[in-house]
């Protein structure tokens, strides 16, 4: 909880308001302060003979100044003295994570500059030795599946709550995960959950964290799309909020940093700060850059000191696009009318899903129009949505653009100048397959000498890959999966169908890889 004045002045007696008061008004100044941009502004001055080799843009290519701008070169710095150390930070970097800690109620953060894909794979790292056990959604993202084939750990999957309607994975819900961690579970080590996921929708992790805890296992989340919760009451409750030990955030997705910038936070005592501290050393550059942690610094800033109302902001211009696009006959956006279904407890307003499937056409065809027609790019597509993230960047005018841009769409597809694709496809959709049994740890899968062969002949194999099919979005198959018969006659129909693949290195499923039988 943000501790303000008018909530001590509520609740804490009198003769310890004082003191109470002035520790909070001195983290309210100290949340003014950019270590990191501070350090750069002072470092501005300096006659420069160390790397990079552009001298703070003097020796830049003229076409690269125009478009990046001089003042990007200028505070394209490497670690020298006096702008201290990534990987040992004790000056203007330890300082700025300080404040991060503070400002998202974490007991250490820690500033990722190759992407929340490698405060994910850290945070895995620290926590999972070869062989050990994890439970995870079935729907994790790319960067999960890499840290368990680095840590050599072993996956439980859990089946996430699907919509069939909107096409796409909810949250896990908490029966399921209970059931798992009291059955095959039991000996994980850890749990690692999405939350929220990438549409919008949250769970609420206190008791799953309680649970457990109480079992020995930490709670790790991949909070990606969730680093702005912390400062509005009416987003998702945030991960550290709820119990768990450490949170991975994109601070580029939703919040003002760079692409590329990410926070991970760890709170308690259950993941040892110095195994967690290797394992980043052992991941990030040695070359970090201060253009990505100046944003990092100064999107923290932002939202301590400004938060609440940005987030109001870009909330209401949210629920104006929601509003807009269920007046368009054949849209719909869905709102908190989708919290308490299972693995709904919480929904992101910023994230808005635009279904579009009662025009016949895909989400996909959605997207081009948009993009080729009307100039407007969205955040993904998928067979039957459009995903909007609406941030406080955002205009009213933007607002009314795409609306205009959606209407134009409903024009297009009334008139004929979009094929209605959708519905002949949507017949064809076959039931998923079980999940496969696990034979290899996916490290051992994809270590081991392997070879293609044709679909049909895989039947038995051990793939080497994973294979993820859209919709639903979940993954097929994971490395050390045994294919089965049902799995190969499931992607035989898929293939066809021209959905989004994503993983096999033959994305036609013409062939898979699989592990060389020895």
């Amino acid at each position: 909880m943000n501790v303000t004045s008018e909530y001590v002045e509520k609740n804490v007696n009198t003769h310890e308001t004082k003191d109470i008061l002035s520790v909070v008004k001195q983290a309210s100044l100290a949340q003014e302060r950019t270590p990191v941009i501070e350090a750069l502004a002072a470092y501005s001055k300096v006659t420069r003979f160390h790397m990079p080799g552009h001298r703070g843009g003097r020796g830049a290519d003229p076409i690269a100044l125009s478009v990046l701008g001089e003042q990007s070169y200028l505070n394209d710095v490497t670690g020298v003295p006096g702008m201290d150390d990534l990987h040992e930070p004790h000056g203007c970097i330890k300082e700025a994570q300080d404040l991060a800690a503070q400002a998202f109620g974490a007991d250490s953060t820690y500033f990722v500059v190759n992407g929340t894909s490698g405060a994910i794979q850290t945070m895995v790292l620290a926590t999972l030795d070869d062989g050990d056990t994890v439970v995870i959604p079935r729907n994790i993202h790319k960067s999960i599946l890499a840290a368990i084939i680095l840590s050599g750990a072993r996956p439980v999957f859990v089946l996430p709550c699907y919509d069939e309607y909107l096409g796409f994975a909810l949250g896990v819900e908490e029966k399921s995960l209970l059931e798992c961690l009291k059955g095959e579970g039991k000996d994980a080590k850890a749990v690692l959950l999405v939350n929220p996921t990438y549409y919008g929708t949250a769970v609420d992790l206190s008791s799953l964290a309680s649970f457990a805890h109480s079992c020995g296992k930490v709670l790790l989340v991949d909070e990606a799309h969730g680093p702005h919760f912390r400062f509005h009451p009416a987003l998702p409750k945030p991960a550290l909020d709820s119990g768990a030990d450490a949170a991975a955030q994109g601070a580029h997705k939703i919040i003002g940093a760079f692409t590329q910038a990410s926070f991970l936070h760890v709170k308690g005592t259950r993941i040892d700060r110095a195994r967690l501290k290797a394992a980043f050393q052992y991941l990030t550059t040695t070359s970090p850059s201060y253009l990505l942690m100046a944003s990092l610094d100064a999107a923290r800033r932002q939202m301590a000191l400004y938060g609440k109302d940005l987030l109001d902001y870009a909330i209401n211009l949210a629920g104006v696009l929601r509003e807009g696009v269920n007046r368009i006959p054949g849209l719909y956006a869905f709102g908190d009318e989708v919290t308490g279904k299972p693995g709904v407890d919480f929904l992101d307003p910023t994230k808005v899903t635009i279904t579009v499937r009662e025009l016949g056409i895909t989400g996909y065809q959605a997207e081009k129009f948009l993009r080729s027609k009307k100039g407007i790019q969205v955040e993904m597509s998928d067979l039957y949505n459009v995903l909007v993230i609406v941030s406080f960047g955002n205009s009213p005018q933007d607002i009314t653009l795409l609306l205009d841009g959606l209407k134009s769409l409903v024009d297009a597809v009334h008139h004929g100048e979009l094929p209605k694709d959708l519905l002949a496809a949507q017949k064809s959709i076959p039931a998923l397959p079980p999940i496969p049994e696990m034979a290899l740890s996916p490290r051992r899968a994809v270590e081991s000498p392997w070879e293609r062969i044709r679909l049909e002949e895989a039947g038995g194999r051990i793939s080497s890959e994973v294979v993820t099919v859209y919709p639903p979005g979940i993954p097929i198959l994971y490395p050390g999966e045994v294919i089965t018969r049902e799995t190969v006659a499931y992607l035989n129909i898929i293939k066809k169908l021209a959905f989004g693949i994503s993983g096999p290195e033959d994305r036609t499923l013409t062939t898979l890889r699989v592990v060389k039988e020895m």
